[in-house]
């Protein structure tokens, strides 16, 4: 049996990075069930080790130096796990311990371009990119990376046991299944801090994006609720991807909501990892979200989500056109809330065929995993 050794887990304070794991974990159980996958993980806190382990039981983690040491000699192939993330100081630990090929899974590469990412990810044995941008990107580099190709998020392939404390948020909320949207917000730069009337940012230029485009961003997704639980028998949850996003959500959407509008409204008060998420948003009716990965969980769960896109963000959104979500995915600085809510509306009033379309993009974006996963098995086999 190979072994395969996966760097992700990068943090907890995002339901996202939470989520690429079991990903990845799933996938490789469903297309490389003759392989065992270890997981060297970055944070494991919050609960995080337990839903897990709760869901993959057998999974070896190698934390310890001991169990490093075990990790790098049984393992015959490293990889860096779906997010922004290049892992260049594990990866020179990794090569220089063993000798032993590494890939990327899944990954971005905007931003932060540097000499060390790009000497990287050239002698990689495999980069498959999450978005069709960066893989354009990466060809044009001239790396000696034989294999640059495409792949969706690891996040597409999650499939978690349901989580109890979903049910119960739902049941002490009066939220019924399919009557309820979700909306998220966010800042157009995720703070270094915060506290609940403030946030904190180490770089002035960040503060001044975030701090500046916030009333205006906020204003449109207040408008969104509006619309929603003034034209449609719907409640709507206001909830976090980010654990800054819970004063947000309450300082900027619920407390300056109409009181008529309020009382159809709930707001998540405390942060969730990502199976009690993923538990709340089977039971949604539709998503309107600022960040990627909700909508990701969204369609693995083959309902409709609205990606409403901001331009400091990475070329990740880029991920929707790329499985055929162009019609859900709404540059902000470019889109009025009429616009918004009219793709809100071409959703709701054509339910079913909006469920059909998350259901053909999950489809897709699973054989684009399924497609990488092959060619992992053909270097494995070498």
């Amino acid at each position: 049996m190979k072994n395969i050794l996966l760097r992700g887990s990068w943090q907890t304070k995002n339901i996202g990075d939470i989520a690429h794991t079991p990903g990845f974990l799933n996938l490789a159980g469903q297309f490389l069930p003759e392989c065992r996958v270890w997981l060297w993980p970055c944070e494991l806190d919050r609960g995080v080790r337990e839903m897990i382990l709760t869901n993959f039981p057998g999974l070896r983690i190698a934390e310890s130096d001991a169990e490093l040491a075990e990790a790098f000699r049984e393992c015959d192939l490293l990889v860096n796990g779906s997010g922004p993330c290049v892992d260049c100081a594990g990866i020179r630990t990794w090569v220089e311990r063993t000798h032993k090929p590494y890939g990327f899974f899944g990954v971005s590469v905007d931003g932060l371009w540097d000499e060390q990412k790009k000497t990287t990810l050239s002698d990689a044995a495999f980069v498959f990119c999450r978005d069709s941008l960066s893989e354009y990107f990466l060809k044009q580099q001239n790396l000696r990376c034989p294999v640059i190709g495409f792949t969706s998020d690891s996040t597409f392939g999650m499939r978690l046991e349901a989580d109890p404390s979903g049910d119960r948020f739902l049941e002490e909320n009066g939220l019924e299944p399919e009557k309820f949207v979700c909306v998220i917000p966010r800042l157009r730069f995720t703070p270094d801090s915060f506290d609940e009337e403030r946030f904190y940012y180490k770089d002035p230029v960040r503060e001044a994006a975030s701090m500046g485009k916030v009333e205006s961003d906020m204003a449109k997704m207040r408008d969104v609720i509006c619309h929603i639980v003034e034209n449609y028998d719907l409640k709507v949850l206001i909830c976090p991807e980010m654990t800054y996003q819970v004063p947000m959500g309450r300082r900027y959407l619920y407390e300056r909501l109409p009181g008529a509008v309020k009382e159809k409204v709930v707001l998540k008060r405390e942060y969730w990892i990502t199976s009690e998420a993923e538990s709340v948003y089977a039971k949604a009716k539709a998503l309107v979200s600022m960040e990627m990965h909700s909508p990701i969980i969204f369609i693995d769960e083959h309902k409709p989500a609205i990606l409403l896109r901001q331009a400091e963000d990475t070329w990740k959104g880029q991920m929707w056109r790329d499985i055929g979500l162009q019609e859900w995915i709404l540059e902000l600085n470019v889109t009025d809330s009429a616009s918004i809510n009219s793709c809100v509306d071409r959703i709701l009033r054509n339910y079913p065929a909006a469920l059909e379309q998350a259901a053909a993009a999950s489809r897709l974006a699973i054989d684009f995993n399924r497609k990488a996963m092959e060619k992992i098995r053909v270097l494995l086999g070498k």
